[in-house]
């Protein structure tokens, strides 16, 4: 079975490893010139999910090697931004559990070690795509005239995707109110120590890091705002410090280490859930068929549940190409649709400002992450590929 992806973003890639490996005959196309064009953002949390499939494609001793042992976290807090513990957990019972770790390292480490595995089945370049499809196959279509046939054909080309347009249940990216600055900055070990993960909510904004290296923290400041804004020119470290004024260190010491160059800033978008992902040879993976908020985090490690999911459907299914692709929707539908959901709500209840609904907040919060992260955290973690 031939397999046409389009995108050669986490999920593309992911997806190519584990047709290959089931015997199947993937090709990706991707829109950029070459892998250094690609844009793959700033970083990315592993969390034991997505780990366990990249172990299952071969790919996790790589991903460790990439990331280093200081980017393995072994402990998640919950914070107010008066600096009350709403909940902390370590993470070793559920590592023991998936028999995966949860890392953070940068995007495009991830994407290397992807492209590395890929290998030959990806080609730059190709933009464009259109598609035609009948009962015995597929066809791509590309701006210089160039065309590719396939048995089937798999939308990955992100929450704009062009080709998931065309299918059943294409939703427009919706805006979720907040915007985030993101930023990689050099913080020693005795601020922030190697193994924990720390997310502190407060009014209308919420703050997270997390090590990806020995030297260096990932962070994040979400804050409710209108979409299309900006910072002043030159003054977003000064914007960022008076966000997050008075919350609780070592917040104000991680921004300050941090290169007023190394901060963007991005409006954040999802896409609304959708109970139909394609049609006939034809179905979407990744942000294509359910960009979720950043919130949870669980965006990429969605997309390569997606990609095990996906190759296993069409493995088994390889003599019915369409019977596979729907057998992988009613698989993936209903779990992405509640991580969705869930990414949306907490979006929602960082953007929060009123003192007492704050406080609400906080409250259903404290209580929620103590039952979930005990209880469901490690079985949404443990999931059958």
């Amino acid at each position: 079975m031939r397999v046409l992806i389009c995108g050669a973003g986490i999920a593309g890639l992911t997806s190519a490893i584990a047709l290959r490996q089931r015997g199947l005959d993937p090709v990706v196309f991707e829109r950029a010139r070459g892998p250094k064009e690609i844009q793959v953002g700033g970083c990315i949390h592993v969390w034991h999910n997505g780990a366990s499939g990249l172990q299952r494609i071969g790919v996790g001793d790589r991903l460790l090697e990439l990331a280093g042992p200081a980017a393995a976290v072994s402990r998640a807090e919950f914070l107010t931004s008066s600096g009350k513990l709403m909940y902390g957990w370590s993470v070793s019972d559920t590592e023991s559990r998936v028999g995966a770790p949860t890392v953070g390292l940068r995007r495009a480490n991830l994407h290397r070690a992807l492209l590395e595995a890929a290998g030959a089945d990806v080609r730059f370049a190709r933009t464009g795509p259109a598609f035609e499809q009948d009962e015995t196959g597929v066809r791509l279509a590309f701006d210089d005239g160039a065309d590719e046939a396939g048995d089937v054909l798999i939308a990955a080309d992100g929450m704009r995707s062009v080709l998931r347009r065309e299918l059943p249940g294409s939703t427009e990216p919706r805006y979720a109110g907040y915007v985030s600055w993101q930023a990689i900055a050099p913080v020693d070990t005795d601020t922030v120590p190697i193994g924990l993960f720390r997310v502190v909510w407060g009014r209308g904004a919420r703050f997270l890091f997390y090590r990806i290296g020995p030297e260096e923290v990932y962070w994040e400041g979400t804050f409710a705002a209108a979409a299309g804004g900006r910072d002043p020119d030159g003054g977003r470290r000064r914007a960022a410090l008076a966000r997050f004024d008075g919350w609780p260190e070592p917040i104000r010491t991680i921004i300050e280490a941090t290169d007023q160059p190394a901060i963007s800033r991005a409006d954040m978008y999802d896409r609304p859930t959708s109970k139909h992902w394609g049609d006939g040879r034809v179905t979407a993976i990744g942000d294509a068929a359910h960009a979720m908020t950043n919130a949870l985090g669980q965006g990429a490690n969605q997309a390569i549940e997606d990609a095990l999911v996906l190759a296993r459907c069409l493995s088994e299914e390889e003599a019915e190409p369409a019977t596979g692709l729907r057998r992988y929707e009613a698989e993936r539908i209903p779990r992405t649709t509640k991580f969705a959901a869930m990414s949306w709500r907490l979006a929602r209840a960082s953007r929060l400002e009123n003192p007492v609904a704050c406080a609400v907040r906080d409250r259903f919060l404290t209580v929620g992450f103590r039952k979930g992260m005990r209880r469901q955290h490690p079985k949404d973690m443990d999931y059958a590929f």
